[in-house]
Parts: structure tokens; C-alpha cells; sequence
């Protein structure tokens, strides 16, 4: 069973006033999609225009998507879908190395790298010395850049023990103008509140102003609600590649947000004196700034 976590408040109005109040998602002990094509590798590709490598370098880089809960236990209140990045950062003889980005979390891997049927396959390790870790299993397509495969967690008792993926392989750039340019209102899916929307709205105010290009003033902001004044603070960390672990924030840019990559889970250093200043001053109204609910928010 798929749940969105974010829904656009215009989509999700046409289903109230069709369908009646916004009802929770049927309750169920596990969730369980059939993966077995993603896992085996056989996805609707060309896979006969792959051609043999010679030089591995091609496949070196970050590779981005969605990682999506296949097993999980809905009584957990689990992430079905975040946003992964998986950088395959180097490739030694038949043995490959990389990393993950994920919900706050930067985890190194380490496995076997072959070639199967024009098709490079791997089998990565994480180091198992966090709850979380587990082992990927890979199909890297060199054209048109894409891994595909699963994830299986070490620890079963987790809310999530497998996920599968398809990425596609991206550049990431800092680049202080990148907008949010929202439109409407935006509902926030909370898992841990009962399965209920969390309530407190986004909305169209948390893109008017670029906090990392502009000195922002007291009264450019004293009047935003409290969670659009968060969203504007947390976009400065988002156009630098912040992974979050807040899972409204997560959410928010996993996504409404195309533009954002998650690359890393510390970018303090990598904060301009500007946008420090900016945040300083956000914050500053965020603690005493109005919640916006809808009417048929808590």
C-alpha cells in the first residue's frame, strides 16, 4: 500500500469535497510489494545497447531517486518513500566502494562489482555498526545512468527491513538561487501522528523571499506562519545538499522539491555569512510566529 506523505492542498481539496473528510489509511501489520523484476534486473531497458566497460570511471557518481519501503510494519509508523543518494565513489578491480544519503544518515558500503549479461551488478555492505545499516544490492545500467535494485536492513525488528530503488545519475551544485516557487497550499503526511495529516499548513509565503541571495528584514518576515518561516530557514540548508532527519522538513523536499539532492548530513562549514545571518534572524521570529491550520486540521 503506497501513502503519500505531502499531498497539494488543491489535489487534496477535490477529494474531500468528492469522498467526504479525509479518512486515515486502512491499517495494515506489513507492507509488501512484489519486487522480484527490480531484484533479478529485469526492467523494461534496452539492455543489448550496453556496452562492455573498459574504463569503470563512467560509472563514478551520485545517483539519486526514490527508496521506497517494500516490507515494512505500518504499527512502526514508517518512512515509506524518502529520497536516497547513492555515490558509487570508486571501483578497484572487482570490488566497489561508495556511500548513502538518507534521511540524515551518511553510511559507507563496500562489496563485490561484476559484469553480468552487459549489466554490472554489485553486492554492497554497510558496516553494521548502526541500527540502520543493511546491504544493497545493485543493477548499474551505464546508459542511461541508472542503478536499480534493494536494500535489506541488518536488523528486522526495524519499521522498514527492505526497500527497492530506481536512480538516475545527477550533478550536484550549490547554487544560492535556486527557488522554491510553491503554489497553493501544502499539506504535511505525518506517520507518527496516527496516520492523520500532521495539520499545520505550508504555504505559498515560505517561497517569497531566497534567504541565501537577500539580507532579509524583520518585516520582510514578522507576519509568516510559523512553518513557513521554518521551510524558508531550512531551504538556505536544503540548496546545500542537507540531508534531514526532521521528517516534516524531509517530506516537504523529498517531495515538492526537484531541484534538491541530498549529499550530505553536516553543512555548517559550507553556510555563507549571509545566509548565518539570515537564519540567526529567523529563528529569532519562528519561536513566537502563529501555526496556520485548515479548518479541518487538529
Amino acid at each position: 500500500m503506497k501513502v503519500k506523505q505531502l499531498f497539494n492542498f488543491s489535489v487534496l481539496a477535490i477529494c474531500i469535497s468528492a469522498c467526504g473528510d479525509a479518512k486515515k489509511p486502512e491499517e495494515q501489520p506489513m507492507h509488501i510489494i512484489d519486487t522480484a523484476a527490480i531484484d533479478e534486473g529485469k526492467l523494461a531497458l534496452n539492455n543489448s545497447a550496453v556496452e562492455p566497460l573498459t574504463e569503470t570511471s563512467s560509472l563514478i557518481g551520485f545517483y539519486v531517486g526514490e527508496f521506497e519501503a517494500v516490507v515494512s510494519d505500518a504499527k512502526k509508523a514508517p518512512s515509506y518513500f524518502n529520497r536516497i543518494n547513492v555515490s558509487i565513489d570508486s571501483i578497484v578491480d572487482e570490488e566497489l566502494f561508495g556511500h548513502s544519503v538518507v534521511a540524515g544518515n551518511n553510511r559507507p558500503f563496500k562489496g563485490n562489482f561484476s559484469q553480468k549479461d552487459n549489466l554490472y551488478i554489485s553486492e554492497a555492505k554497510e558496516p553494521g555498526n548502526n541500527k540502520y545499516d543493511g546491504v544493497f544490492t545493485f543493477t548499474i545500467f551505464t546508459q542511461p545512468g541508472k542503478i536499480t535494485g534493494t536494500w535489506v536492513a541488518n536488523d528486522k525488528k526495524l519499521a522498514v527491513t527492505k526497500r527497492s530503488y530506481s536512480l538516475s545519475k545527477k550533478v550536484f551544485q550549490y547554487d544560492p538561487q535556486q527557488n522554491l516557487n510553491l503554489g497553493g497550499r501544502h499539506g504535511v503526511y505525518d506517520p507518527a501522528a496516527n496516520n492523520e495529516f500532521e495539520g499545520e499548513f505550508i504555504t505559498e509565503e515560505a517561497g517569497k523571499f531566497n534567504a541565501s541571495a537577500i539580507v532579509l528584514q524583520g518585516k520582510d518576515i514578522e507576519n509568516m506562519y510559523k512553518r513557513d518561516l521554518e521551510v524558508m530557514r531550512n531551504t538556505i540548508y536544503a540548496r546545500h545538499g542537507y540531508s534531514f532527519k526532521n521528517r516534516i522538513m524531509r517530506y516537504f523536499f523529498d517531495s515538492e522539491i526537484s531541484w534538491y539532492i541530498p549529499v550530505s548530513t553536516d553543512v555548517s562549514k559550507e553556510l555563507t555569512d549571509l545566509e548565518i545571518k539570515n537564519i540567526t534572524l529567523i529563528k529569532s521570529y519562528e519561536e513566537y510566529a502563529s501555526a496556520y491550520y485548515d479548518s479541518f486540521g487538529r
